[in-house]
């Protein structure tokens, strides 16, 4: 991990980006937790519709919404991208970082086996119908993963580096 953060720490971009800290990281800080809003807000909204909440609002208008979380998606990553290259000594070396990480991993699986298994099911119910149990799983986990890496990645800063002992 030494090899990589020091690696990083010396490209010309993590360079760059250093010597902007003082103003680029307030305003990264910024748009990261309007791309986060963006990402647990509508994807929490159309979870709760799957978990079968909100029932008079149909699965084809909950999910309409969800170019919005993409947006919120693309902004979070890139700041985080760039928190990341900027101080990879930071983040690279925390537990916590990791388990936000794999936190989006798994929302990413997650996400992937929807759309690609479970999406067609949503076509054929109707707002008042009960959700399967295969979509309400999807949703609990979708939760559950955004939470997480809401939480994890909060806690970066306060715990101290290791991989599993500050899980």
């Amino acid at each position: 991990m030494e090899f990589f953060i020091a690696w990083l720490r010396a490209t010309s971009l993590s360079m760059a980006l250093q010597d902007q800290a003082p103003w680029l990281w307030p305003i990264c800080e910024t748009f990261h937790f309007i791309g986060l809003t963006l990402v647990i807000g509508v994807a929490g909204f159309f979870d709760l519709r799957l978990l079968g909440a909100m029932k008079r609002i149909s699965f084809n208008a909950a999910k309409e919404l969800m170019p919005w979380a993409m947006v919120g998606f693309s902004i979070s990553l890139t700041t985080g991208m760039i928190f990341l290259i900027s101080q990879p000594q930071e983040y690279a070396v925390k537990g916590a970082w990791w388990a936000k990480v794999s936190f989006l991993v798994i929302a990413g699986l997650n996400v992937l086996v929807f759309e690609k298994l479970l999406s067609p099911k949503l076509l054929t119910l109707g707002p008042e119908d009960d959700t399967p149990l295969s979509l309400k799983i999807v949703g609990l986990v979708s939760l559950a993963c955004w939470f997480a890496v809401l939480y994890f990645g909060r806690m970066i800063p306060y715990l101290q580096p290791g991989l599993i002992s500050n899980l």
